[in-house]
């Protein structure tokens, strides 16, 4: 019985190392982001307490090193971003175990905030679609992509915002922001870069609830 024991307390602590083993990113920070270009990136994340992580991009093969804490293994990584453009590039984490994210862009990355007006999506409301509607899913493209923040009641900052990024594609474009969308395709088309938009909307909230309490 005493040898089961010590037996199953190895696995579990086995198992605990494990878990710790490997960098963890917040949602919003995933495969199929695009960042924004030519700016000081902050990263965060939590890794096995004490090591030390390291970062390599497709676009900075030298990468960029950070100590996670040793007592609950969180870290923030900074690097620079390059110029946008169209090429796909790669990001691999290590503390000993890799984490690597695949398709990320690099372009404008643009905040639609506020209520309904922002928050339609493309198919509409109440089975009423924009103008054109079946037009613009045709012609989606891979060019513009979306993180829509879910809606959340908290009275503090949350750490993570439980989202994923999501392709522009007839299979997708419908629920974008109409909104963000038409615009994303405008800033587009301009500057010939992809586009990111974070989608953080809600119809009917006040103004206190974008507000911090200091305000």
């Amino acid at each position: 019985m005493k040898k089961l024991t010590l037996i199953l307390l190895c696995s579990l602590m086995f198992a605990g190392q494990r878990a710790w083993s490997r960098v963890t990113l917040p949602t919003h920070f995933t495969s199929n982001m695009v960042l924004q270009q030519k700016t000081t990136l902050n990263i965060h994340g939590t890794a096995r307490p004490g090591s030390q992580v390291t970062l390599v991009t497709g676009w900075n093969k030298k990468g960029v090193s950070a100590q996670a804490s040793p007592t609950d293994g969180k870290f923030t990584l900074t690097i620079q971003t390059p110029k946008g453009g169209q090429k796909p590039y790669t990001m691999t984490f290590s503390d000993g175990e890799e984490t690597t994210l695949e398709n990320v862009l690099i372009g404008e990355v643009w905040l639609g905030s506020g209520q309904s007006n922002m928050e339609m999506p493309v198919k509409g409301f109440g089975q009423c679609p924009v103008v054109d509607y079946n037009k613009e899913v045709l012609g989606a493209v891979d060019g513009i992509r979306s993180a829509k923040i879910p809606s959340r009641m908290s009275t503090k900052p949350l750490d993570d915002a439980e989202t994923s990024w999501r392709i522009s594609s007839p299979m997708t474009v419908s629920e974008f922001s109409a909104t963000g969308y038409f615009f994303a395709k405008t800033v587009r088309k301009a500057l010939n870069i992809p586009v990111g938009l974070i989608e953080a909307n809600k119809g009917g909230t006040r103004v206190e609830s974008w507000l911090d309490e200091d305000n």
